[in-house]
């Protein structure tokens, strides 16, 4: 606090303020600083000053604790009081980032990446994402189309011959695609799992063994085998192995130095251990992904998964036609299903009437879930990585949406829409 023979412009604010009231005093009552100078005003109103700014920090926080819970507080920090909710009732462990026009709100990651070594998650953590592989594999064919080395509607034959010919008269890769085909869901329904890497040829030999269960094109219906057909179709035709072609088009130009496709012989240093609950404890449970084959092989992180969002929004990695392509969803019979993306409607803020559009996939495999949903009109990206199941990994997801458009959890129903 100033003392009162400093010079003005060595006063507290505080004393600045009664030199103010002064000023206004000495107007208003002429002559009466004559009496009373400025130093001895200050001493007989800094009480009366002192209360004034007393009563505004009373009044502000007195205010505040009258509010709603959640009212006052920023975006990211209603978002992470609410991921907290899932922290202490689902036991959610992973790492979750929300990013508006590709500017982080909200990163942040939970629970343990070890549980034995008591290692935890970071932002930083590696996750296995599941069936979110789909769409790179989808991404992937949409620039080889662009490069002429594929077209959506050839038989797949031509590309692999080996193929049944039963299996693959009438498949293309626009069926594959979409979930179209036929094809049996998983590999498990054909095969016992070994613990080694099987190769591409294997996949193919396993896939010749299975039958179709409707006529191609005529029924949605959604299938691990059909990425597997495409992978392999990408591996012919580029004379490369699917992960070398994703490192060249796409981890590669995107400096997404984090992610890549795991095999046994190469399973990252950073990537978290996954887990699941049952009813008594929780156990660690690990996949065999060389059977993932372009449909669940994928690693990565947020902040790499956030990269390729943002460049799925220019031209970087397609142009608008084929991205048009990429993102022309079918009907609800037809599983709402792009090429590699579910393509449905989300409800905005609420003093937005039309409803926008939600291009998304998640992933769920042995001790990880994952979820990414680009909120295409909003410029909205949510991601989710979680080394732990099950929890409601849906639920989550759409709320943190909510919250990010202005909406308070709870407010609105998910399943019209989204």
């Amino acid at each position: 606090m100033g003392c009162a023979n400093s010079p003005i412009s060595d006063l507290h604010p505080l004393d600045n303020l009664c030199i103010f009231q002064y000023a206004k005093y000495t107007r208003a009552m002429p002559g009466t600083h004559k009496a009373l100078q400025p130093e001895k005003f200050i001493k007989l109103n800094m009480s009366i000053c002192t209360n004034m700014i007393s009563f505004i920090v009373i009044f502000y926080f007195g205010y505040n604790s009258l509010l709603p819970a959640g009212m006052g507080k920023t975006t990211a920090e209603k978002i992470e009081s609410h991921i907290q909710q899932y922290v202490k009732n689902e036991d959610f462990r992973g790492t979750i980032l929300v990013a508006k026009n590709g500017n982080v709100i909200h990163k942040a990651a939970y629970g343990y990446a070890d549980e034995t070594r008591k290692v935890v998650n970071e932002t930083e953590t590696q996750y296995l994402i599941g069936s979110l592989t789909k769409s790179f594999t989808a991404v992937t064919v949409m620039q080889m189309v662009e490069d002429d080395l594929l077209d959506l509607h050839t038989p797949i034959r031509t590309y692999v011959p080996r193929l049944k010919k039963a299996l693959g008269k009438d498949l293309t890769l626009h069926l594959l695609l979409k979930h179209q085909s036929g094809l049996p869901g998983h590999l498990e329904r054909l095969i016992e799992f070994e613990n080694r890497d099987i190769s591409s040829d294997e996949i193919l030999e396993i896939i010749n063994t299975s039958r179709l269960a409707f006529s191609p094109g005529s029924r949605y219906q959604y299938s691990n085998l059909n990425y597997h057909l495409v992978a392999i179709v990408i591996e012919r035709v580029s004379g490369r192995s699917y992960p070398q072609v994703l490192q060249e088009r796409t981890f590669g130009p995107l400096n997404m130095r984090d992610s890549g496709v795991e095999r046994l012989a190469n399973v990252p240093q950073q990537r978290a251990k996954g887990y699941r609950k049952n009813r008594r404890e929780i156990v660690q449970e690990e996949n065999i992904v060389s059977y993932a084959l372009g449909s669940g092989d994928i690693y990565s992180t947020v902040d790499d998964l956030l990269k390729w969002d943002q460049a799925l929004y220019g031209t970087e990695l397609l142009s608008e036609s084929s991205k048009k392509t990429l993102f022309s969803g079918e009907n609800e019979t037809f599983g709402n299903y792009g090429y590699g993306f579910r393509i449905q409607q989300y409800q905005r803020n609420p003093e937005i009437s039309s409803r926008g559009v939600l291009a998304r996939h998640g992933g769920s495999m042995n001790g990880f879930l994952s979820n990414l949903h680009r909120y295409l009109d909003d410029k909205l990206t949510i991601i989710v990585l979680s080394n732990f199941r099950p929890f409601p990994i849906r639920n989550l997801t759409f709320e943190l949406k909510e919250i990010s458009v202005g909406v308070a959890v709870g407010e609105r129903n998910r399943k019209k829409f989204e």
